[in-house]
């Protein structure tokens, strides 16, 4: 099974926050594809999907130093 992100929010936009959130994985080499753009699932219910589309660095490798 392959691993993906999802994000639940209140509204479209909250939604949207969320997938910009996942630009924070590019610092560590891992670019993600959005697979499902922010989308009402009832009410006020929004969700998004994102998948990795690079592997993830191994444990020691890719971190950035602050």
């Amino acid at each position: 099974m392959g691993v993906s992100f999802g994000v639940a929010a209140d509204t479209a936009q909250e939604c949207a926050d969320g997938l910009a959130l996942l630009g924070l994985l590019r610092q560590l080499g891992v670019e993600v594809t959005v697979t499902l753009h922010p989308a009402q699932v009832g009410g006020h219910r929004w969700v998004a999907r994102a998948v990795p589309t690079t592997k993830a660095p191994a444990v020691g490798e890719g971190l950035v130093e602050r």
